[in-house]
Parts: structure tokens; sequence; C-alpha cells
């Protein structure tokens, strides 16, 4: 199953949690209407036959304030969530670690996850740690993969070393990839009204003990008591509906938590990392936490968040020593033995292999192609690229989309350890970044230096200062500017809206000044504005399901990319005729260069993006045949279909060109 499969099961299993909600509400309404029929009776209206009740005004009135109360809630959450992790880190109190941060564990963590980031193809995602949750446990958060925000625990930072911190993240990162964001978060909403039902009875109840006990001895004592009896029905049925609630996070949970275990392993090649944490929290710390949402996000978590009975029926995660056992057979053995260690060396690292291989058996379970292929996971998703086809420029490019493996790692940590640490510096500050981004664009610009620092109103010193920083970064060659734009991204998400609105009309100025836009001004501009409009970490609808909805938006993308590589004249007609394939009915013909332009592509692909995901592969397929047509790949091809998955949500790995 690749990512477009994942993000096409996620939004039929979002299909599959409305008819869980359905029935849910269904049964809470039933359970709802007896409560209220009762409580009606105590408080000597009367008792109706079944046939009457069920035709009476209050009937009516009690289904009506039961939907609205579910429906509220939920919609509540929604829109409480509706900017995707962010938001949550919000309620959640979690405090972000800056790109600065001083502290050798929260660097760590950055350093991990923005090796991760540069080796899938993602801007690094935003990073939070909730700081009084000594529990060891991770999750992410969000509606895009572009868009997502990494949160762990200050046990995790204070208890994992850095392989083991690597394995969780993975973890995390496969999550991502895997489409479970987005339903994880719809998750929180449906439960949300679910459960509200519970809260209305705790209110009914603090509402009854304030009048007091002389109230429960007046005349109104039978309407005392059906309050009481009201809000405790009300009670129990919230409970009920935490218990299917568990039932229905349990369903969609437990056999992702598997998946992304594989899929850490296969990230990075070596189970160690994902077995010592699970080793740590099973041993250790635990991973339960203490805040009081503990329970809406169990389903969200690296491990357990709350104690649960009927653990085999109810829990969202497979038992600890079911995923070691899952890692290999001897995982839960060395377990045991760590338990039986004493304190001082309770932190000692197994002594596995940091580099084992699919034949090796404690790897078995995830790391070899049976393995994978048992947890429905793509087993050739682990074989390094060749020099002529590597990461996304493959005839199976759209397989590589969402894909990290040991080498992509490798080449994320190499480029994130090429950039001098001056201009990691400069990134760590949203006013550096912001920098940065315009030495980027002047960089591309074919425009005089100095007339684009007075679009800037730079001041002399501040204007020698950025060309200086142009040229540190043109001083690195062409194959590190794409990790510059996507470390800087992440500290220009801390600047205000306003900062954010101001940064990207400059930025276009710079880029229109010329009058031409160049395939890296294309990818510059895209990915600024994808990343910093106020929309950007907000879900996105389905609208297109057939590709002849947005034929003509196809044909001037493939037309564009066969221009990118230097084709004309019979040459591209011919290569356009090859690739267009089944996206394109016989009358769709290679558009002029004279119409191919970048401009038009950007608008276009406001649409490309709303295709449904199954339909994403295949023209991504296209776009990578169509660069390896010639059997050579230019940094220009590259760039440019980078700027076109950005904008369609699929993270594209980089390519490690020669030098």
């Amino acid at each position: 199953m690749n990512f477009f499969e994942h993000q096409d099961r996620a939004r039929r299993n979002t299909s599959l949690l409305v008819f869980y909600f359905v029935i849910a509400v269904l049964g809470i309404i039933c359970l709802v209407n007896l409560a209220a029929y009762i409580a009606l009776a105590q408080a000597g209206f009367g008792q109706p036959t079944f046939p009457q009740w069920i035709t009476s005004q209050p009937f009516f009135w009690s289904v009506g304030l039961t939907l609205f109360v579910i429906v509220s809630g939920s919609l509540l959450k929604l829109w409480q969530l509706r900017d995707g992790g962010e938001a949550l880190a919000d309620m959640l109190g979690a405090s972000e670690i800056l790109p600065d941060t001083e502290s050798p564990d929260q660097r760590r963590l950055r350093n991990v996850v923005e090796e991760m980031s540069l080796a899938s193809g993602i801007p690094a995602p935003r990073t939070y740690v909730l700081s009084h949750e000594q529990g060891i446990n991770a999750f992410v958060a969000g509606y895009r993969p572009s868009e997502a925000v990494v949160m762990v625990t200050q046990g995790t930072l204070a208890e994992l070393n850095r392989e083991e911190l690597q394995g969780v993240i993975a973890h995390e990162f496969s999550h991502i990839f895997n489409a479970d964001m987005r339903i994880n978060m719809r998750l929180m909403a449906v439960l949300a009204g679910i459960l509200s039902i519970g809260k209305v009875g705790e209110f009914l109840l603090h509402s009854n003990r304030r009048r007091g006990f002389s109230a429960r001895r007046s005349s109104n004592s039978k309407n005392g008591s059906a309050l009481i009896i009201a809000g405790l029905a009300l009670m129990a049925i919230g409970y009920i509906g935490l218990f299917f609630g568990r039932l229905i996070k349990a369903a969609i949970s437990r056999q992702r938590e598997l998946l992304a275990d594989a899929s850490a392993v296969q990230f990075t090649r070596n189970p160690s990392g994902l077995a010592g944490a699970l080793i740590s929290i099973r041993n250790g710390q635990g991973s339960l936490l203490d805040t009081v949402h503990a329970e809406d996000m169990s389903h969200m978590c690296f491990s357990t968040t709350v104690p649960l009975k009927l653990n085999s029926l109810l829990a969202t995660h497979p038992p600890l020593d079911e995923r070691l056992a899952a890692l290999g057979p001897d995982w839960v053995t060395r377990a045991n033995v760590r338990a039986r260690q004493s304190n001082t060396q309770s932190n000692t690292q197994p002594s596995a292999p940091t580099s084992p291989t699919a034949a090796d058996p404690r790897v078995a379970g995830f790391s070899g192609a049976e393995g994978c292929a048992s947890n429905g996971v793509d087993a050739s998703a682990n074989a390094p690229a060749s020099h002529a086809d590597h990461s996304a420029a493959t005839p199976s490019a759209a397989n590589r989309v969402g894909v990290i493996d040991a080498a992509q790692l490798g080449y994320g940590q190499r480029l994130l350890e090429s950039i001098p640490a001056t201009i990691k510096a400069t990134l760590h500050s949203p006013a550096g970044a912001r920098q940065v981004v315009f030495a980027l664009a002047i960089l591309a610009s074919q425009s005089d230096r100095h007339e684009l620092l007075k679009l800037l109103s730079l001041n002399p010193q501040d204007g020698e200062q950025l060309l200086a920083l142009a040229d540190s970064i043109d001083a690195l060659g062409s194959r590190l500017r794409l990790p510059l734009l996507d470390l800087s991204i992440t500290s220009l998400k801390q600047f205000s809206r306003d900062e954010r609105d101001a940064l990207c009309t400059k930025l276009n100025q710079l880029v229109q000044h010329d009058d031409k836009i160049n395939p890296f001004e294309f990818l510059l501009l895209v990915l600024v504005l994808e990343h910093l409009n106020k929309k950007s970490g907000r879900a996105r609808p389905v609208r297109f399901r057939r590709y002849s909805q947005v034929a003509g938006d196809i044909q001037l993308l493939l037309s564009i990319i066969v221009f990118s590589g230097g084709a004309r004249d019979d040459d591209a007609v011919a290569l356009f005729s090859r690739a267009r394939g089944s996206l394109l009915p016989p009358g769709r013909t290679l558009l002029p260069a004279s119409r191919c332009t970048l401009n038009a592509l950007h608008k276009a692909l406001r649409n490309l993006r709303d295709l449904t995901p199954l339909l994403k592969g295949p023209l991504v397929d296209t776009l990578a045949d169509i660069i390896v047509a010639d059997s050579k790949i230019q940094v220009a091809e590259i760039e440019l279909l980078r700027a076109v998955c950005s904008v369609m949500d699929c993270p594209v790995p980089p390519v490690e060109l020669p030098r």
C-alpha cells in the first residue's frame, strides 16, 4: 500500500467513522428517551403507554435536544481544531521548541525531526513539548502531511537516547504518511459529541445540588428527584458512550500502530531504537498522561495514555510485548533481562546491531520482505534507489512519495551537516529565516541586485548583509537551496499573521520584478505561500473524482514538464503523446510554449490538489516518466516537480544529484 492508497483508505475510514457515529447516536437517543420517560413518570406527569410516548411532543423534544447536544459538541470540537495541529498544541498548553533552543535534549529532538523531514521532502514540522508529562509518549497532529506538528512529552526527552528518539519520531512520521492524522482529528470531534451527553448529566446533577437540601423537602421534591434521576441517567449514558467511543477508537487504531512500527523500522533499518523506546515504557516510566485530554488523545499517541480494563477489547494500542515480538522474537526476552538489571544499568541499550539486515531473525517480523508483506508494507520501499532512478524520479515514483528509507535518511543527515553553522544560526530566528528566503529570491532572479534591495526598503548596512548572505548561500551550490527553504519555513511560522502577509507580498514583488519566473522562483513562491497562508493547516476537500473534470489543468501541467526538460518541436510532441496515456482524452495535445507559463500552472494546481488521492498517484508517475525520458535529471525539473507535488500534498523525497 503506497502513500496514495493510504490517503484513500483514510478517507474511506472517515466514512466508516461517520457510520459508527450514526449508530452510536441512534443508541444514545434511545437511551436518553428511556431516561426521559422514567424521569417524567417520577415527576408525576403520568405513565403514558409506549405508543403514546413515541408520538408525544416530549418524545420529539427529547430526540431534538439529544441530536442538538451531540452535533453541537462535535461541531464545537471541529471548530476548535479547525487549524490543525497548532490548534491542538494550544489546547494542550504545549510549549514550542524553538530553533534556537539551548536545551541539549530539545536540540537533539529538533535535529532528528529536521533530518527526517529533509529525507522525506516536507518542511520540518513545528515541534512541541508537553513539559509537565513525565510518561514516555509522542504524537503528530494535523490535516495535511506538510502541515503536521510533532509533540513529545518531557519524559520522552529525558528518558530516551538519540537512537530511541529516532525510532519514536520515525513511528510518528509514518502516521503522517499513512494519513492517520486526519482521521485522528476527526475522531476527536466525533467522540466529543458522543461524550457531551454525559457532561449534560453532570451539569444537571451539579445544578440540583446547588438548590440545597431544603429544596428537596419542598413541594417541588418530585421535580428535584426527576432532575437527579435524569442527571444520573445521562451520566450513565455518557459512560456508555465512552465505552462505545473506545470501541470505535480500538477498531480503527490498533492495526495502524503495528503498521507504524513496521514503517519506522523501514525508515531507519534499525529496530533497536524503536524496541529500546518500547522497553523503556514497559520497564520504566510508562506512557500514561496526566492531562484531562488524555482520553481524547488515546488513539493518537505512540503508546497508551490512560489505564484500561478490558484491555484486549478497548485498547487503542497492541500490548507492548506484542509490539516487541513483532520487531523480532528475542526482544521480549531482552525486555525481561533489562527489567532485572539494577537502576544504574536500566538505561543500557540492547546489544542488537545498529545496522541489522533483513536476514537477521531479530528483525524478520518487520524488516524482511515477508514480514513487511504480512503487515501491509511495500517491501520494495526498502531498496535503495539506483543512480539512474533516485527517489521520486523513478518509473514507480508514486511508490516513493511519502517513503523514507535508510539511504534517504542518511542523505538528509548529510544535507543538514553541510549547512554552515553561521547559516544555521541565521535560520533559527524568524527574522533570519526571512533573510534567507529573500537571499534565495535574489539569487534566482535575473534583475539587478540593488534594484531588488530597493523593493525591500533596507538601509545600506542591512542590504549589504543580505547580499553577503546571498553570496554565502550561492557558494554552497544548488543542492542546498531547497533544504534551506524547508528549514526556513519552520521558523517563518512563528511570525504573526500580519508579518506573514507582509513577507509574502515582498517575496512576490521580488519574484515578479523581472517579469520572468524560473522553476526555482516558482518553487520558492509556492512553498512560502502554501505554508504561510491563514488556511494552510486546514483540511482540504476532494472536489474531483475523474481526470476529465481537470483535463485542461493536466494538459497544461504535462506540457510545462515536457518543455522544462528541454524537449522541443517533434520531440516534445512525441513525448507528450507517450506520457498522456489514460490521463487525457485523444483531443488534448501539447500546448504551445507561449501558453505554458508558471503563473497559469499555479492556478491549475489549485484544482489538481483537490483530486481524489488515487488519481494523484498515476499523475505523479507520469511527471516522473517525462523527467527521466531523456535519461537526464536536471535541477530545474526536480524543483518544478517538488513545487507541483507540494501543492498536491504529495511529499517527494529529495534526489541526490552529482555535485
